[in-house]
């Protein structure tokens, strides 16, 4: 079992620590940092008034990872800068029980509409991740960044909010 608490600007070391490339900073973050991140990046992307900042604890109130959700308009909340630092837990189902976590906040807390995230074309673990809860991809035109000498693709995802006799359902049809 996971949580979500307020990601603060002391704990900018454990992105220091899980992140030693500048693919690994563009894999997780797009092109809003520069290698390698250092605390006054992460000063100023924390100061983002539609943004919020989670790090994500375990069990035991260990730190393993990262995640954002923003208010890009109106009805729409985006999913980014998600990251499962710790290399050993990945591909255990954390991933899936955050993006269902931040969906909901999405939708319970925030009380948007519909849910968005941009995703690489070749994370594939991710999308499938993305899948499982409920993301479906859209038809936004493909984005193309380009990492050292490759082009990196990438794709929107979403879910929507369904109704159902009034209440919020976060289950895919």
């Amino acid at each position: 079992m996971i949580k979500l608490k307020s990601f603060k600007i002391d704990d900018w070391n454990y992105l220091k620590k899980w992140i030693s490339s500048e693919s690994e900073l563009v894999r997780f973050a797009g092109q809003i940092f520069t290698f390698p991140i250092d605390k006054k990046q992460v000063e100023l992307y924390l100061s983002e008034p539609n943004r919020t900042v989670f790090k994500i604890e375990n069990e035991n109130n260990e730190t393993i990872g990262i995640a954002e959700i923003s208010i890009p308009e109106d009805n729409v909340a985006k999913l980014a800068r998600i990251l499962i630092g710790e290399k050993s837990l990945r591909g255990k189902g954390i991933g899936t029980e955050l993006i269902h976590k931040l969906t909901e906040y999405g939708f319970n807390n925030l009380k948007k509409e519909r849910i968005i995230l941009n995703v690489y074309t070749w994370n594939i673990g991710a999308i499938k991740c993305y899948e499982k809860v409920g993301f479906l991809k859209t038809d936004k035109p493909i984005k193309h960044v380009k990492v050292g000498n490759e082009n990196w693709v990438t794709i929107e995802m979403e879910k929507k909010l369904l109704a159902n006799n009034d209440k919020r359902n976060t289950t895919p049809k």
